[in-house]
């Protein structure tokens, strides 16, 4: 009786082991695999009044299923409802589930993260083993980490949730040396940070890292789980910055692979030739141009980037013209092409339809053409019937997503559409701002008038969902597509072309003509008289001209040239008195970067063009010495500031939203000076006011000279200083005055440079010296290891744990060793991570903010505390500071020097203090000398104080005896 209750229950267990591995073995049989999700009205998953569901979870899942091949069954409920139904087996995926060790008791999570991304594992673009979509590649190989990195145990970490067993080696040497290595073959993979997968040949394989939210799956199905991490990976990999550029599309600029995977490269290779389906006539993107019979427009030039962006492959395209999207579309449903564009579905139109929608080539504003006599406006609320082109599947969808309670009437051509609204059959019709000038004749026509819909349109490639590498590698070339390149060509391919007759022309612009030949008849007049009086000295220049080439943008000499003229002068004609002059154009980079190349490029233009009529009026050359500096070799004068005061004038008046500052450096002549020697002096006449915004003007004189010979001298012996210990460190304390008794809080490490030769050199000297010239890196490292190797000898001798401020400059942010920097000094001393405070300029967070952010972030994350230095000296406002990363705020001292006499000084600290407090930021005040100072501080709620009513920066011994003694 006992054996039969026994066999009964073995029967029942492999009963329900028989069930669930039955399902599967059929789900894996079948053509598609039913993934139940669950679906939440929130700002994370709608559902709009079409029944079309979009959101940040849902493009999300739709993303997955591109590489998975899943069909979704959508199960409605809140989330608390649904996590339930996770838990318990009745949904197989919930989105947005945060992490938590009770959780992952109950679910499974995946491996990557809806969220950010850090470090990266990179092979070499020759290593074919190595696959991104089957991690059992990376068992017997070796991989190269920092040691003692935060990246390594990150991946040891992920090596044992994947299940892999590569050999990690642990280097020692800089990113840059481990890339070499990575290139010699010394390892097969290198784990690093992803941001150098833009700078260097490497090949991305997978993320490492972690995150804030995950997917959640149901604990029975590990099936899902596997798919679902390969196919995250396949996303993060064709776009590493997926989750931010989701975020700020859904929820309110992307390290670019330049080589294919594997898996693309046998895509190309099996596929060959890519047919792309496109609409015709339709300037600027794309059009049939009937005299080469070939496609035209900025469609043409991204296919021709294309052909060769990819480093280790060349795509091959072929282009056939629709005449309307729709049909393009009906192309690709029946596999006549490869792609559509250009196309702008919803997630959910596209899912309907079986296509994916690659990420937007082109966002264009939209206008709406409306008679001219209609004043109303535009609005979603306002009843209007819109006139649509039939087969415009990219307007439709943009009329349900922002105007979706208009009517719409189908028409068969542009003609037909503007017609109706000029005929009051249609109140409107559409038109991509990039094709007003394509339709501008149709405007005039029939009397229409275009204005902004105050709404934007998204321009897009869809292929059939299962094609996912060639969904990938259009997604790659996009995002490689230079912005500047596609805004040159789009504008390039807006300008319509039209045919016009001379008669016709002189007929329309009579006036205009009568004037022009006037005015030729004029200059020819001028020239003939300006070219007899110049011809002699014509001459020369001519042959000269003849033997050398110009600058092709500025029209000036190049460098060499100018040099070997102006020796010539020097030599030939002694007698004449010739100055050197320099002109720079302050953060020109910034130029390009805010307003765009062909602005930057007006700007080089308008001050190469000035400089050429000055040249006219005097005897000299100029040239264009570098990207934004000119040099000028000319007769000597005194008015130097009306000319660079004229030529400020000039360039200011390109644009009053751009503000560009011109410098210029003047070495008037010196008998007996070569050209090479004068030229270099005004340069350094030139930079001397950099930063100088008063002064548009120097005149190199001899204090300057002198000037110039000891910052070099200083600069030279820096690392000999270094070696020597000739800096000596210093410490000031800081005092917490929030109780009636002042208590010692921490310290400020300032540095001294006692020199050999030149005696004691203040900071105010070496210190904008070495951030000038990139060295103050090693003065940094230098008193980070004497103010750590401090704290430790304190801590043994004292039993105090003093912390010490040190500072930390905008070039030691850049360093990608930095972190590693650090932790080695705490590590090596047995500190704590915030024994060392970090002292950051305020100016600093004005250039290149979000890089610097970005690092202070992940420094606070590691335990440092940030203190925002010189609060105040100018550079940020009041309303910045909720933004930037910082722990302590610390006033500039011209805030505390007046508060006793000066009550308007005293308010102003009193609502810097109050900000600070509500953003819970403590506030160092210093620069307090006076026991009134620091009483006014202490009653308007100032924490921390420093300064020489308690004491001036000490030697360290001298700091023991009076300060840690009494402590």
């Amino acid at each position: 009786m006992k054996r039969l209750f026994v066999f009964a229950v073995c029967l029942l267990i492999l009963a329900g082991l028989w069930v669930p591995v039955t399902a599967s073995s059929q789900e894996q049989e079948g053509e598609e695999k039913i993934v139940r999700v669950g679906w939440y009205e929130s700002a994370f998953h709608s559902t709009d009044e079409f029944g079309r569901r979009s959101g940040y979870g849902y493009e999300y899942q739709q993303r997955i299923a591109t590489f998975t091949g899943w069909t979704y069954e959508y199960v409605e409920g809140s989330w608390s409802e649904l996590f339930e139904m996770l838990v318990a087996g009745e949904i197989d995926l919930l989105s947005d589930v945060s992490y938590t060790e009770e959780r992952a008791e109950q679910i499974l999570y995946s491996s990557e993260a809806m969220g950010s991304e850090d470090y990266h594992v990179f092979i070499s673009p020759d290593n074919t083993e190595i696959r991104p979509d089957d991690f059992s590649t990376f068992n017997g190989k070796t991989v190269g980490v920092n040691k003692n990195s935060i990246q390594e145990q990150m991946f040891i970490d992920w090596a044992d949730k994947h299940g892999v067993t590569p050999e990690i080696i642990e280097c020692t040497e800089k990113t840059p040396e481990m890339l070499d290595m990575l290139a010699r073959g010394d390892f097969d993979m290198l784990v690093t940070l992803d941001t150098y997968g833009n700078t260097a040949d490497i090949v991305p394989v997978c993320k490492i890292g972690s995150a804030d939210s995950y997917f959640g799956i149901n604990k029975a199905r590990p099936d899902i789980k596997q798919e679902l991490d390969v196919a995250m990976n396949r996303i993060f990999e064709s776009n590493r910055d997926f989750n931010q550029q989701m975020t700020e599309r859904l929820n309110k600029s992307s390290a670019v692979s330049s080589f294919l995977t594997q898996e693309e490269k046998d895509w190309v290779g099996e596929h060959g030739t890519i047919r792309v389906g496109y609409r015709d006539e339709f300037m600027p993107y794309c059009a049939y141009d009937k005299d080469t019979d070939s496609l035209d427009g900025a469609l043409l030039d991204f296919l021709n980037f294309a052909r060769t962006c990819e480093k280790n492959a060349v795509l091959d395209f072929e282009t056939q013209p629709y005449p309307t999207p729709e049909e393009a579309l009906e192309a690709l449903e029946n596999g006549r092409i490869d792609c559509v564009f250009p196309v702008n579905l919803s997630a959910y139109d596209a899912e309907e339809r079986g296509f994916i929608i690659t990420d937007p080539f082109v966002n264009t504003g939209m206008y709406a053409a409306v008679r001219s006599s209609d004043h109303e406006g535009l609005s979603p609320d306002r009843d209007m019937t819109v006139a649509v082109l039939n087969g415009h599947t990219s307007h439709e969808t943009f009329l349900m997503d922002y105007f979706p309670g208009w009517e719409k009437k189908y028409y068969n051509s542009n003609a037909e559409d503007f017609k109706a609204v000029a005929s009051g059959e249609a109140d409107c019709t559409l038109v991509s701002n990039y094709r007003i000038n394509w339709v501008s004749d149709l405007l005039s026509k029939y009397d229409l008038a275009a204005i902004s819909t105050g709404e934007t349109m998204d321009l897009c490639f869809a292929m059939n969902r299962e094609d996912d590498c060639l969904y990938s590698i259009i997604n790659k070339v996009i995002r490689q597509y230079p912005d500047t390149t596609k805004n040159s060509s789009l504008t390039h391919y807006s300008f319509k072309e039209e045919k016009v007759s001379f008669v016709d022309f002189i007929r329309d612009n009579l006036a205009v003509f009568i004037a022009v030949v006037a005015a030729i008849v004029v200059v020819i007049l001028l020239l003939v008289i300006r070219s007899l009086r110049s011809e002699a000295r014509a001459s020369e220049g001519r042959r000269l001209i003849s033997e050398t080439e110009r600058d092709p943008l500025t029209g000036l000499y190049n460098w060499n040239y100018f040099l070997a003229y102006a020796n010539r002068i020097f030599k030939e004609h002694p007698e004449k008195h010739m100055d050197a002059v320099v002109i720079n154009i302050d953060r020109f980079h910034s130029v390009n970067d805010l307003h765009g190349r062909d602005f930057g490029d007006q700007v080089l233009q308008t001050v190469g063009e000035a400089i050429r009529n000055f040249l006219e009026s005097t005897e000299g050359i100029a040239c264009r010495a570098l990207a934004d500096r000119f040099d000028l070799y000319c007769l000597s004068r005194n008015d130097w500031w009306e000319k660079i005061t004229s030529l400020q004038d000039r360039v200011d008046s390109l644009s009053r939203n751009a503000s560009i500052r011109l410098r210029m450096g003047v070495k008037p002549w010196k008998e007996g000076m070569e050209p090479l020697v004068q030229i270099d002096r005004a340069r350094t006449a030139c930079n001397s006011i950099r930063g100088d915004y008063k002064n548009n003007l120097m005149v190199y004189d001899e204090k300057m000279g002198l000037r110039e010979e000891r910052d070099q001298r200083l600069l030279n012996d820096l690392r000999q200083a270094l070696d020597e210990k000739q800096f000596r460190v210093w410490y000031q304390p800081k005092y917490n005055i929030k109780g009636s008794t002042p208590q010692l809080a921490s310290a400020e490490a300032l540095s001294r440079w006692v020199h050999p030769d030149l005696g004691i050199i203040t900071p105010d000297e070496f210190i904008p010296l070495l951030e000038n010239s990139g060295q103050i890196t090693l003065l940094d490292h230098y008193v980070w290891e004497q103010a750590a190797a401090q704290i430790a000898s304190w801590r043994e001798r004292y039993g105090i744990a003093l912390p010490i401020s040190v500072n930390l400059s905008r070039v030691d942010v850049f360093d990608p060793d930095l972190i590693i920097t650090l932790d080695g000094l705490v590590q090596k001393y047995g500190l704590k991570n915030g024994d060392l405070k970090l002292e950051v300029t305020e100016s600093a967070y004005t250039e290149n903010a979000e890089f610097l952010i970005r690092v202070i972030e992940l420094l606070r994350q590691k335990g440092y505390e940030i203190e925002m230095d010189d609060f105040g000296s100018g550079y940020s406002s009041l309303n910045m500071l909720s933004a930037m990363p910082v722990d302590i705020l610390k006033m500039d001292m011209a805030f505390v020097q007046n508060i006793e006499r000066n009550e308007d000084d005293l308010h102003l600290v009193e609502l810097i203090i109050d900000i600070a407090r509500y953003l819970h930021v403590p506030v160092i005040a210093e620069g307090v000398e006076t026991e009134k100072q620091m009483n006014l501080l202490r009653d308007a709620g100032c924490d921390l104080v420093q300064g020489y009513y308690f004491s001036p920066p000490l030697p360290p011994d001298e700091f023991e005896r009076k300060i840690l003694s009494d402590a």
